[in-house]
């Protein structure tokens, strides 16, 4: 019968035995490995020191963040603090961006945003400002953050960001001409015509005689040129009439024309004119009661004047209606056997005349 201290039982089962060496043997080497790391880690830093570092992911990326910490933080969701990051590099050189933000000076976290639901709060160096925008479009959020960012980081950047496209910067495309909106013009109004003719019955009286006599006729006018001012040519044929003289009855004809300018004031609807030139007229007086009557035939020279009015039309027919007066410093007289110097025709002949006026 076999004693439980008895060393033979334990060779034979073997198991025990070889267990606890074995744990035993692992548990040094793990320790001197554990002692081994920090002593080669450190003789490797002894053996490089210049060596420089192996570049991070962080900092071959064009668009992520350099450094060990991130310069946009917030536990925003609309917009995200990378969202916002990738548009700030598209604004401001990333050069810039990084020697502010990694100024010395400066925080470790130099840009916040906060999601307030309705609004965003975007905190740059200590510069504030919120935005309301309640549909949530995050991207429209970022840029709108990364614009704000930008002005308070390097606003000259900014600037050129609008003319330059990066990498590379290019010249600013060639601006569009405008397009020249279309002008109604007016039809081009006809010229004003070279020759306006002026025709109508006309009634003329002289005054200053005895008795009051009264001609009626037709007139004829010409005048010639396109300006304010033009020349005028008038003739006149006149009825005979009755009139007398000195206590003599007479039959007396006339036939007046004149000569001068006419000046124009153009109108919207009406146009009103002027005229001052000489006057000449053919007179002729017959005796009615005389036993031998004669027919002598005197001139008569003076000044006339006019005033008139016509629509204004450039061409074609057009109304118009005219006053004179023609003065005479000295008319022809009347004599008769046997009494002699009867008198003298008017002094004064006044007149007014209507028709129809053609420019052509």
């Amino acid at each position: 019968m076999l004693q439980q201290n008895d060393s033979i039982h334990e060779p034979s089962f073997g198991y025990r035995v070889h267990v606890r060496v074995a744990w035993h043997q692992r548990s040094c080497v793990i320790a001197a490995i554990l002692l081994a790391l920090p002593i080669a880690a450190h003789a490797a830093d002894d053996a490089q020191p210049n060596e420089p570092a192996e570049p991070s992911s962080n900092e071959t990326s064009g668009l992520s963040i350099p450094g060990p910490l991130d310069p946009v933080v917030g536990e925003s969701l609309c917009p995200l603090p990378d969202a916002i990051w990738q548009e700030l590099v598209t604004l401001v050189p990333r050069e810039h961006l990084i020697s502010r933000l990694r100024g010395p000076g400066t925080k470790s976290a130099p840009i916040r945003v906060e999601d307030l639901g309705a609004m965003f709060r975007i905190l740059v160096l200590d510069k504030v400002r919120e935005y309301r925008e309640e549909a949530r479009d995050c991207a429209y959020r970022a840029k709108v953050a990364a614009l704000f960012a930008a002005l308070i980081i390097d606003p000259a950047a900014l600037l050129e960001a609008g003319l330059c496209e990066r990498p590379p910067c290019s010249a600013p495309p060639a601006p569009v001409p405008p397009v020249p909106a279309e002008i109604k013009t007016l039809p081009a109004l006809p010229p004003r015509p070279l020759v306006r003719l002026e025709i109508g019955p006309t009634l003329i009286a002289g005054l200053g005689a005895e008795h009051l006599t009264a001609h009626w006729g037709g007139a004829l006018r010409l005048t010639l040129g396109r300006g304010r001012v033009v020349p005028v040519l008038g003739v006149a044929a006149l009825w005979p009439a009755d009139t007398r003289v000195g206590g003599v009855r007479l039959r007396q004809w006339r036939l007046p024309v004149d000569l001068g300018v006419r000046a124009t004031l153009w109108g919207p609807w009406i146009d009103f004119y002027g005229e001052i030139g000489v006057a000449f007229a053919l007179l002729s007086e017959r005796g009615l009661d005389l036993a031998s009557p004669r027919s002598p035939t005197g001139l008569e020279a003076g000044g006339r004047v006019v005033l008139g009015a016509r629509l204004a039309r450039r061409a074609g027919l057009t109304p118009f209606v005219s006053l004179q007066a023609e003065f005479l410093p000295d008319p022809p007289s009347v004599s008769a056997l046997p009494e002699g110097l009867a008198g003298r025709t008017p002094y004064v002949w006044m007149g007014a005349c209507a028709g129809a006026s053609w420019g052509i």
